[in-house]
């Protein structure tokens, strides 16, 4: 018996552009950086472009996860002798037979360096607080000082940081001297001095 095949029928769509449908999906969507625009080439393929570039468009198949039992595999091959052993370049010499020859850089190996420069430039080295951290921060401080038992029992201790927690957030507030400074102005406080309040210092035991 045959199986009856159910056919929707075709309509033509008098509203839909075909001449702008076939551009969206030949194209490759737009680039925004302008070094990678000017380097990259329309005719060819977007995993041609990558590896000339020396890009890689799947970070999983350009750095595989290393397979325990690949390896593992491999080495009773070798053991069996179903797979020759990969000898050194000394044991090649001594042998005669020439290397492979090593596959050079991508032919527009350029870019990555110019990426990379652009990015070191925009890169801020310097580390910052969030300013809902710093808010926060501040609070804590100017009502608890250095008390950080305190701060633990506070009910606006929504996150639930024990001292450690609050001591270490603290000691990188009080790092970052273009947040801190503006703090301690705001409080009228010597700027580039600690302020001289009790500190809990032990790491055992409460005070």
């Amino acid at each position: 018996m045959k199986i009856r095949k159910n056919h929707a029928r075709k309509r033509y769509r008098y509203s839909v552009n075909r001449k702008t449908l076939n551009k969206t999906r030949s194209s490759t969507g737009k680039i925004k950086d302008p070094q990678l625009k000017k380097m990259w080439e329309e005719g060819q393929r977007v995993g041609t472009n990558f590896s000339e570039m020396g890009l890689a468009k799947d970070p999983n198949k350009a750095i595989a996860i290393p397979s325990y039992k690949q390896n593992r595999l491999h080495a009773a091959k070798i053991v069996n002798g179903f797979v020759e052993e990969e000898l050194d370049e000394d044991e090649l010499r001594v042998l005669g037979i020439k290397k492979a020859p090593v596959e050079e850089g991508p032919k527009r190996g350029h870019v990555v360096q110019e990426l990379e420069q652009l990015a070191s430039e925009r890169a801020d080295p310097e580390f910052r607080l969030p300013k809902g951290v710093v808010k926060e921060l501040t609070y804590f401080l100017n009502k608890h000082k250095f008390n950080y038992k305190a701060m633990v029992t506070d009910r606006r201790n929504y996150n639930q940081s024990t001292w450690r927690q609050f001591r270490l957030k603290i000691r990188r507030f009080m790092a970052i001297p273009e947040q801190f400074n503006v703090y301690l102005e705001q409080n009228k406080l010597p700027i580039g001095v600690k302020p001289k309040w009790e500190e809990y210092e032990s790491d055992s035991e409460w005070k």
